[in-house]
């Protein structure tokens, strides 16, 4: 059996998260024109949709769980995606009424409480994560969506 070094496991993470993209990327931009503002909206719905679906899920899953500690972190998880869901709410109205740095401002406390949920599988007593590819998948839906906001704001877009 073939053994993966940490820089083949580091590769093939890479990898996914590049498949991601691209797949993200070919799915969503119309044509190969979209300026950062088209990319913006996109990131920032994009990230809303999937932490949405990502707070459906955990809420399901917190309905039919007995064990006390996948309870706890599905509890945890829960309430950052609650979190997470809120600032790309906010950061979508925020984008809507062109409010940039107000939109950078709502998606803020994001990353932090996403990588809340990631953490507290981390912890030695935790329980199998139930969600590893949504939780990768909306990291990087979310530093797509805070670069995104930060090029629109830093000034050198002169176009806005």
């Amino acid at each position: 059996m073939m053994q993966l070094n940490n820089e083949s496991i580091k590769f093939t993470d890479q990898w996914r998260n590049m498949h991601f993209v691209i797949t993200f990327s070919t799915k969503t931009l119309k044509g190969s024109s979209a300026d950062i503002v088209a990319l913006t909206q996109i990131t920032v719905e994009q990230a809303n949709t999937n932490a949405t679906n990502t707070h459906s899920f955990i809420t399901r899953l917190l309905q039919t769980t007995t064990d006390p500690t996948e309870k706890k972190a599905l509890t945890i998880c829960e309430n950052a995606y609650r979190l997470v869901m809120g600032s790309f709410q906010e950061a979508a109205m925020d984008f809507f009424s062109k409010d940039y740095k107000g939109m950078l401002e709502s998606e803020r406390y994001a990353p932090r409480a996403q990588a809340s949920c990631i953490d507290i599988y981390n912890t030695p007593t935790s329980p199998p994560n139930p969600f590893g590819v949504r939780n990768r998948q909306m990291r990087i839906l979310i530093a797509m969506a805070v670069a995104a906001g930060t090029e629109l704001t830093s000034g050198s877009i002169s176009s806005l």
